[in-house]
């Protein structure tokens, strides 16, 4: 069973993701309009195809097969969030340098513990998770990579781009596409239609 610790400890929240690691911009002052072209702006992923075609028979596989993902996963988030950093390293080392991009995990990391039950799961997937305590279990560390994807998808209602300045959000955005982007190019590794097993009786 993973471990249960409390989730905020060490564990940096949204605000960490609101941090530009570019120059500021101007702050607006108190009651300043926010530019036309801001407002209701939300993160808007690209899906590739083949990822979008794996959501659907996700949720075909839970709500229409009756099957649910294998706990412990043999990948889990924990496991993809790690790559992914080695990944940047690799191909974005700047990220890493300035922690961009141990913000984004950090505070990603959060949103999936703290939401998980009431965000990411569907309603045959409840009784998979009664044993485990709410608010103490890291589930980041049980589930993997398919449960990271609905998160992402859901995403742009969580977060909204009023919050943050023009070059904030655009970093925020543009991290998060690289993160989908990275679980598309491992998608073979991290997605196994053999994650799934029958719901119990």
């Amino acid at each position: 069973m993973v471990n249960e610790r409390k989730r905020n400890s060490g564990v940096k929240l949204v605000t960490d993701m609101r941090r530009d690691h570019q120059p500021r911009t101007r702050k607006r002052n108190k009651g300043e309009d926010i530019p036309e072209d801001r407002l209701g702006n939300r993160i808007q992923l690209h899906f590739s195809p083949a990822l979008r075609e794996y959501l659907a028979k996700d949720r075909e596989m839970v709500v229409v097969k009756k099957h649910v993902l294998k706990i412990p996963a043999t990948f889990n988030c924990e496991t993809v969030f790690s790559e992914f950093l080695q990944h940047e390293k690799l191909t974005n080392s700047i990220y890493l340098a300035n922690g961009t991009s141990l913000d984004m995990v950090s505070g990603l990391r959060a949103y999936f513990n703290h939401r998980f039950v009431v965000e990411l799961l569907y309603k045959g997937e409840l009784a998979q998770v009664k044993g485990y305590n709410e608010t103490k279990t890291l589930f980041s560390e049980l589930f993997g990579c398919e449960h990271l994807l609905r998160l992402l998808t859901s995403i742009g209602r969580m977060i909204s781009g009023k919050e943050f300045s023009d070059v904030g959000f655009g970093i925020l955005q543009e991290h998060f596409q690289r993160l989908l982007d990275f679980i598309d190019l491992y998608k073979d590794k991290y997605l196994n239609p053999d994650n799934y097993v029958p719901m119990q009786p």
